[in-house]
């Protein structure tokens, strides 16, 4: 089979889009084995429990279960681990079906619903769906849990969080939509919603009776609590008598067959993965496959992925034209990296070690300093919108950049900070600390062009721009003549690079 990845400029795109970022190697092995043979190795390697890390991490360390140790664990996955499209995947998972610690779940909770994301990272979105309803983690955090049948004489009424989140946010979207993501318009101009408020009010009436023993399993139901009365959701007669799980897998099948959901959910992967900006052609052609994956199966998320990634427009460069018309949209490709995640390309490009298997000592408060972290979005609709864009060109464009929302000055700052001490980390027995093997880097630094070349290879995977380098020699040259040893040149050029925007964006 013929590779649609052709060169190592396009492998090195492709890894930073479908990881964490290369490692050193990397690129060269998808080269040579191919895209197909990447798939299907990703494919197959097994997970690793989120949860059981949480809990060795807190025991190691003599503590109780607790954030640092879940954020440790997710650190720890993300840097370290082999399944890296997975890993990535369900990271951009956990930013579409969204439970976070700021509603109650905890660490436990929060690292089995991760699990819950892993799990079914290759697998059904039906499945993924019905999996996500009834976890007792996103029942505790959208009040699902413990929702029962309306009582008027006590002024008691089904809860309505999750059945309004569930349709807004994890399948059909609030508007209809085209084939190829935009949003339908009636006669007089104005956007046509996908659902009413009796829709909410019914299909929260579907899904009472749910309560939960532990956080580690699906919720039960609960007879006396469920609403046995014929409730209509979207047209659908949902008819008087079925169990709770009976209304659960009908309101479950109607959200997965709805017209909307292959355009909304294959947009937001789309954004989370690849571009901020894809051209209407490309969504469509990912829904299509969505809806049908050439084997009669819809959902089938291998094949979204793979539709994703190997997208024509993806692998030419092509995004969607400013509605200024300033070209073919090639200037308007790629996106901001989340902070997690440049951070984690950091890491892995230079191969950073941790000093300490209980935990990743050196990532204190992931929030404070990032902006954000797994699972700890301030709201159900995540840490950014996916409409959102910053004043100035993006917004004159009419183009969005959602990772530019939790981008203030002080977190961008906070982001350095973190960087200059994961590119100064060289202590290789504190146990509290990170290190990596910067010899190669010192060696290298007197032969300017041989250096250059070396921070490109493991920093930029090849991709470094003549004007970046342009600006490294300059800089050598300045650092050479204030007569700054090795390892001076080696941490001042590698943060300068770090801070670059040519690192802080994804293409």
């Amino acid at each position: 089979m013929t590779s649609l990845i052709q060169d190592k400029d396009q492998a090195a795109r492709f890894i930073y889009r479908a990881t964490f970022g290369p490692k050193p190697g990397d690129v060269d092995r998808l080269v040579n084995m191919g895209e197909s043979a990447w798939f299907e190795e990703q494919f197959n390697l097994p997970r690793v429990s989120q949860r059981q890390l949480t809990e060795r991490f807190s025991y190691a360390s003599g503590d109780n279960i607790n954030e640092v140790s879940r954020m440790s664990a997710w650190w720890n996955c993300v840097i370290e681990g082999d399944d890296q499209l997975r890993q990535r995947m369900a990271y951009a998972l956990s930013q579409v079906v969204v439970v976070s610690r700021f509603g109650g779940p905890d660490p436990q909770a929060l690292s089995e619903y991760y699990d819950l994301l892993l799990d079914h990272a290759f697998g059904n979105y039906r499945d993924l769906l019905k999996a996500v309803t009834l976890s007792p983690a996103m029942g505790r955090y959208l009040t699902l849990e413990g929702s029962r049948k309306a009582n008027p004489r006590l002024n008691s009424f089904p809860d309505e969080n999750y059945a309004r989140e569930v349709m807004q946010l994890f399948s059909m979207g609030l508007w209809r939509l085209d084939d190829d993501g935009i949003a339908s318009l009636d006669g007089n101009g104005n956007r046509i919603p996908n659902y009413t408020q009796e829709d909410v009010e019914e299909l929260a009436r579907v899904l009472t009776g749910w309560r939960r023993r532990t956080y580690f399993q699906p919720m039960y139901s609960v007879a006396n609590r469920h609403d046995f009365d014929q409730k209509v959701v979207l047209g659908q007669v949902f008819p008087a008598g079925q169990t709770p799980e009976q209304d659960v897998d009908q309101a479950i099948d109607m959200l997965f067959e709805h017209r909307n959901t292959p355009i909304f959910i294959s947009k937001l992967l789309i954004q989370r993965l690849t571009i901020s900006n894809p051209r209407r052609e490309y969504v469509r052609r990912v829904a299509k496959v969505f809806k049908n994956n050439g084997q009669g199966e819809r959902g089938d998320l291998k094949a979204v992925l793979k539709a994703i990634l190997l997208d024509p427009d993806v692998l030419a460069g092509r995004a969607m034209a400013d509605y200024q018309q300033t070209g073919n949209g090639a200037r308007n490709f790629g996106k901001v990296k989340e902070p997690v995640i440049a951070m984690a390309n950091l890491v892995r490009a230079l191969q950073l070690k941790n000093n300490d298997p209980a935990r990743w000592w050196d990532f204190p408060g992931t929030q404070g300093n990032f902006g954000q972290a797994p699972l700890q979005a301030t709201s159900v609709f995540n840490f950014y919108e996916p409409d959102y864009a910053p004043k100035g060109e993006l917004t004159d464009k009419q183009l969005y950049g959602p990772e530019f929302a939790i981008l203030s000055m002080d977190v961008v700052r906070r982001i350095s900070n973190r960087m200059w001490a994961a590119v100064v980390a060289g202590n290789e027995t504190a146990k509290k600390r990170w290190s990596w093997d910067r010899t190669e880097f010192r060696n290298t630094v007197a032969d300017h062009e041989a250096y250059i070349t070396l921070v490109n290879e493991r920093v930029f995977a090849g991709l470094m721009s003549a004007k970046l380098a342009d600006f490294l020699r300059k800089m050598l040259a300045e650092l050479t003549a204030k007569r700054y040893g090795p390892d001076r040149q080696v941490l001042d050029t590698l943060f300068a690079v770090q801070c670059s925007p040519e690192f802080r964006c994804q293409e």
